[in-house]
C-alpha cells in the first residue's frame, strides 16, 4: 500500500512539473507573439509614414474643390488615426458600433458639427443625429448631460 502511495506521489509530482514547463513554453509565446505584434504594428506605421503620407502631402497641393479638401483632411486624419488607441477603442467589439458609428464617432471627434458630417457623408443631419444617438447609448452616455466631442476626446 506505502508503494502505491509513493508512485502515485512521484507520478503527481512528475505530472506537476510537466504542467510547469508547459505553463512556462506557454508564457515565452505569448510573450513573443505580443513582440511580433508589436514589431508588425511598427512596420505598418513606418510605411505608411513613407510610402502614403508623402503623396498625400503632395496631393495636398494641387488645386483643389472644397469637397476634395475636406475629403483629403479625412483622410490625413484617418491616417493618423490608424494607429491610435481611440480607434482601437472605438472599433473593439465592446462597443458594437457598425462601420457608419465609426465614421461618424471619428469626425465628432475632429470636431465636425452635425451638418458638416451630414455633407461629408451625404445624408441628412436626422440621419448624423440618429447615429449620435447610437453611439451615446452605446458608450453608457444614454441621456448624460456629456458633450460626446468632449467625451470622445478623452478615450485616449
Amino acid at each position: 500500500m506505502k508503494s502505491t502511495a509513493k508512485s502515485n506521489e512521484k507520478e503527481g509530482g512528475a505530472v506537476k512539473k510537466g504542467l510547469e514547463e508547459i505553463n512556462d513554453v506557454l508564457k515565452k509565446l505569448l510573450v513573443r507573439g505580443e513582440e511580433d505584434k508589436k514589431l508588425l504594428e511598427e512596420k505598418i506605421q513606418s510605411n505608411v509614414k513613407e510610402l502614403v503620407l508623402p503623396y498625400l502631402a503632395k496631393l495636398k497641393n494641387t488645386p483643389l474643390t472644397a469637397e476634395q479638401a475636406t475629403y483629403l483632411e479625412i483622410i490625413e486624419t484617418t491616417v493618423a488615426n490608424v494607429f491610435s488607441s481611440f480607434l482601437q477603442r472605438v472599433t473593439s467589439k465592446q462597443y458594437h458600433f457598425t462601420p457608419k458609428e465609426i465614421q461618424v464617432a471619428t469626425l465628432i471627434r475632429e470636431g465636425k458639427t452635425t451638418k458638416e458630417i451630414a455633407d461629408i457623408m451625404k445624408v441628412t443631419r436626422s440621419a448624423i443625429g440618429l447615429h449620435r444617438h447610437h453611439i451615446r447609448n452605446k458608450m453608457g452616455l444614454g441621456k448624460a448631460k456629456v458633450n460626446l466631442h468632449s467625451y470622445l476626446l478623452s478615450l485616449q
